[in-house]
């Protein structure tokens, strides 16, 4: 003991001066403790000595998990028992500049090879803290050593390895690193932040000039955000470590962990910087609010749409303090906020600060402001809706009234919500007006005026509003199915094929679901569900056989959930792909081979909530009134979809639901076709309109020549969609010519070739004859026989089934549209007993027709162009 008093009176003289160096001012009630740490690195062992000298009457604590004490010296005097409290050392001492020793060691694993971060390698202080570290290595261990410093050297010294860190700037969480290997950066300057970074993944290896291109266009980002926000980092060197299936990780002082995906994106780890030093510099505290605080900046730099939609998708608070930042930015102005936000962040820097501490800055900064605008712990989601209230032609041109509704509930409305600016956008045929309105009340109206008749209005078309999306906006990412934990189902002979990704989702939170059959299960009870290898609904998937495909679709099931296809090819294919997630998540479809992306799709969602420009509601209709949205999700497992339209007394709002409703169903899947009760002998015609050889004009007017069954105007509009959306559309009706022959002479009439290529016809069917004979005794003029009327029906009814029959067993992975007349479909006299008979039974019914009642028999959906009906 003798030993350790004497070393302890020889180091106080020599190392006094270096505890009461100028630290700088970090605030009034914050001086950071600086650290001298002496370490050495045995097998499997940490040993070494901790000195700092106590500030007077202020308690400081030490977390000392793992930690082996040998003893501790607080003025001087030996503690006899060094003071444990759950898992931690504290102390309190009522004179100035006590010093205090600590000798400990800690044992740490050292089987991990190449790399092992050993994050608690000291005991820490609770507070930020400076540091001086000498760390010895016995050269034979065969390691080598970095913690991240401000400044750091080695020396071969004997037998050792000795290394000095040291970092004069508060930090929180130091870590120290082992490797195998030297440690060899690549060293990146932007002004005076100084970026190492190493690359610990040997399949991601970089030219020099892939890096310095990589780096100059985040250094342009990095401009970005630090023109709008500040120059100043708490940090002069950070490293940063490339780590294959590594999400970012920003727990170390001076240190980001990222997945070598950053080379794709150079706005995300120009934000994961910029992340880490507001963390760094004034947040110690671990809060996701901050990170909310980050998305705001970037969106200021970057103004992305996509990343708001995606933060409305959730109810984090890293996503209510973005949208608090965002809504405050409209009150105050952005260049106020902001300046705001760099006063604080630059006066307050290595401080201890909390997320409260700004929001109580901003309140004494713009007192007036607040006063109106909701504290944080109040600020909720708000219900917003618009409801077009009056529009009529005044001053050669329209004034519309709207309705703005705003609530802090579904279900009511009550005088204190809070003043938000909303903006809307009136699309026209020519032009699109932009507004923007102070919503004070719950329900408010306001006027504009507008040179054309409006079509279609979108509140919050920038997505700034902290509110609760609909559902045809909601962003569609793989990131939603991996931060929100679902079911995942795989076929359990497969699971060596997938062992990797079922890796992922299980350390998500997933429930592991084997079985013999995916495509047998639906599981309703998740609002995320993940298939691996077959997908229920097969018509919704492309049919890739290399590679790895994905399929993101919004859960039929759940209105709140997602569904996730995967297939792959082999186990190679697996692990490549999913090394690959980071970078892919904004991803809805895509095709990955051999570590590259060949097809990547995102789905587009509206923008912004919708407000039909109609007086009166309208919808289609089961019991009750469901959107075009809801009702192609409802169809989602559905693989025929056959639409029969009423051709009497037609309106222009048939045509509204085609471009909807086909605009909805293709945003879901586009394994699509669409096919129509037209003679075969069209198709030619159809192809070369949608590869666009011959016009709109022309393709009407050869339409015209022909008994389409549907309104021509309703055709013309599917087909121009089609011709946009890329789908595939196939005539699959009777040939004319065939079915006049019938009409006219009989079936029997026609040549041995041309009965040999007749459908299967059941020429005894009393329901189907019964109903003929009603229609055959309304015509007036001069008509064939009965009979030869009741056989070219027959014809055309059994034709069009087994051609349609035929599309469903060449196409079985596209989910399949017939269009014909309402009569077509219709239990008696259509097709439906046709394809039961066949026992195909997956398909829904949609009814297009004026009528204010329908009978249950007649579809399962009804439009009837404004009237809310049952069926």
């Amino acid at each position: 003991m003798a030993n350790w008093k004497t070393a302890f009176f020889l180091l106080l003289l020599i190392t006094l001066g270096v505890f009461l160096f100028p630290l700088g001012s970090y605030g009034a009630n914050f001086t950071p403790l600086h650290l001298k740490l002496d370490l050495e690195l045995k097998p499997n062992v940490i040993e070494g000595s901790l000195q700092t000298v106590l500030q007077e009457k202020k308690v400081q604590t030490f977390k000392t998990e793992g930690f082996h004490f040998k003893e501790a010296i607080l003025e001087g005097k030996p503690l006899s028992s060094v003071p444990f409290k759950e898992s931690a050392l504290t102390f309190l001492d009522e004179k100035p500049n006590s010093p205090l020793f600590l000798y400990f060691e800690k044992s740490v694993n050292f089987t991990v090879v190449p790399l092992i971060f050993v994050d608690r390698f000291i005991p820490l202080p609770e507070e930020p803290f400076t540091y001086e570290i000498t760390l010895k290595v016995p050269k034979k261990l065969g390691y080598f050593a970095l913690v991240p410093s401000e400044d750091y050297e080695v020396k071969e010294e004997g037998g050792f390895l000795v290394y000095r860190f040291k970092n004069l700037k508060p930090i929180k969480s130091p870590v120290l690193i082992l490797s195998k290997e030297p440690f060899v950066p690549s060293v990146l300057t932007y002004k005076n932040l100084k970026i190492f970074l190493y690359s610990l993944d040997n399949k991601k290896v970089l030219s020099k000039e892939e890096v310095s291109s990589w780096f100059s266009k985040v250094k342009s980002v990095l401009g970005g955000i630090d023109k709008k926000f500040s120059e100043v980092y708490p940090f002069s060197n950070l490293f940063v470590f490339l780590i294959k299936d590594q999400e970012p990780n920003l727990d170390y002082s001076n240190t980001l962990l990222v997945n070598p995906s950053i080379f794709d994106s150079p706005w995300d780890f120009s934000f994961w910087v910029n992340e880490k030093r507001l963390k760094d510099g004034i947040f110690y505290q671990e809060d996701q609010r901050v990170k909310g605080l980050a998305l705001f900046l970037k969106d200021v730099a970057q103004r992305k749409v996509e990343l708001r939609k995606k933060l409305l998708s959730t109810s984090s608070l890293e996503g209510k303090s973005f949208f608090y930042f965002l809504e405050l930015k409209q009150r105050l102005g952005e260049e106020v906020l902001l300046s705001r936000l760099k006063h604080f962040y630059e006066t307050k820097l290595f401080t201890l600060q909390s997320f409260e501490d700004l929001l109580t800055y901003l309140k004494s900064s713009f007192p007036e402001v607040f006063a109106s605008f909701s504290d944080f712990s109040m600020f909720k989601k708000l219900y917003l809706r618009g409801e077009v209230v009056f529009l009529q032609p005044k001053d050669g041109g329209y004034e519309l009234t709207l309705a703005l509704i705003k609530s802090n509930s579904p279900h009511t409305l009550t005088p204190n919500e809070r003043e938000v600016v909303v903006k809307f956008s009136v699309v026209c045929k020519n032009m699109t007006y932009s507004f923007e309105k102070n919503v004070i009340s719950p329900y408010q109206i306001v006027q504009v005026w507008l040179k054309e008749r409006p079509e279609e209005i979108y509140l919050d078309p920038d997505y700034t509003l902290w509110r609760i999306l609909e559902k045809k906006e909601e962003y569609v990412g793989l990131d939603r199915l991996l931060e929100n934990p679902g079911v995942l189902i795989y076929p359990e002979e497969e699971l060596l094929l997938y062992q990797k990704i079922i890796e992922v989702f299980r350390k998500k939170g997933y429930k592991i679901l084997p079985v013999k059959d995916p495509s047998q299960v639906v599981w309703e009870e998740a609002k995320n569900v993940v298939y691996l290898h077959r997908f229920p609904f097969p018509w919704m998937i492309k049919h890739i056989d290399q590679g790895v495909y994905f399929k993101l679709v919004p859960q039929p099931f759940e209105k709140e959930g997602m569904l996730g296809y995967f297939f792959s090819s082999s186990v190679g294919e697996t692990e490549l792909s999913v090394n690959l997630w980071f970078s892919l998540k904004s991803l809805t479809e895509g095709w990955i081979k051999s570590g590259k992306v060949f097809l990547k799709k995102t789905l587009d969602s509206q923008q912004g909530i919708l407000v039909p420009v109609r007086l009166k509601p309208e919808g289609f209709y089961t019991k009750t009134s469901i959107t075009t949205y809801d009702l192609t999700l409802q169809l989602a497992n559905t693989q025929l979809i056959l639409i029969g339209e009423e051709k009497q007394n037609p309106t222009a709002d048939f045509t509204q639901f085609y471009q909807e409703f086909l605009e909805n169903l293709h945003r879901l899947n586009d394994n699509l076709i669409i096919t129509l009760d037209l003679p075969s002998s069209y198709q030619s015609l159809i192809d070369q309109f949608i590869e666009g050889k011959v016009s709109k004009e022309y393709l009407r007017k050869e339409l015209s020549k022909v008994e389409v069954g549907v309104n021509l105007d309703n055709l013309i509009e599917v087909l121009r969609l089609a011709k946009i959306k890329k789908i595939k559309v196939l005539a699959i009706g009777v040939e004319e010519s065939l079915f006049q022959k019938v009409l006219d002479k009989g079936i029997f009439s026609l040549s041995q070739e041309e009965i040999s290529n007749l459908p299967e016809m059941d020429l005894m069917n009393p329901l189907f004859k019964s109903y003929l004979y009603e229609k055959y005794q309304q015509k007036t003029q001069s008509f064939p026989p009965f009979e030869h009327f009741y056989q070219a029906h027959l014809l055309k009814k059994e034709a069009l089934t087994e051609n349609l029959l035929k599309v469903l067993e060449e196409y079985p992975n596209f989910q399949t549209i017939l269009i014909t007349t309402k009569e077509e479909i219709s239990t008696v006299s259509g097709i439906t007993q046709g394809l039961q008979k066949k026992n195909f039974l997956n398909f829904k019914k949609i009814i297009l027709d004026n009528q204010k009642r329908l009978s249950t028999e007649t579809g399962d959906y009804l439009f009837n162009g404004g009237e809310s009906s049952p069926r």
